[in-house]
């Protein structure tokens, strides 16, 4: 196990499955190969057959889980 700091909150429950593969709360966070970003890589959340959301780092993508957890932002 590892923890994630996402905007000043540790997300204790990421967990490492294999390399480029976590897990977080049910939703499956990929890292895959990207020649549009500035990294190479993208990170894509799935949850299910359902892709999510795409992001450019592991801190955005479970940054992203945790804002959907909780409702999203505030309006």
């Amino acid at each position: 196990m590892s923890t994630l700091m996402t905007a000043g909150t540790a997300l204790a429950d990421l967990v490492q499955v294999d390399l480029g593969w976590w897990k977080l709360a049910g939703y499956d966070l990929v890292q895959v190969v990207s020649p549009r970003t500035a990294l190479g890589t993208a990170w894509i959340v799935w949850h299910g057959d359902h892709v999510l959301h795409t992001t450019d780092t592991l801190p955005h993508a479970g940054g992203w889980v945790a804002n959907h957890l909780t409702g999203g932002q505030a309006r």
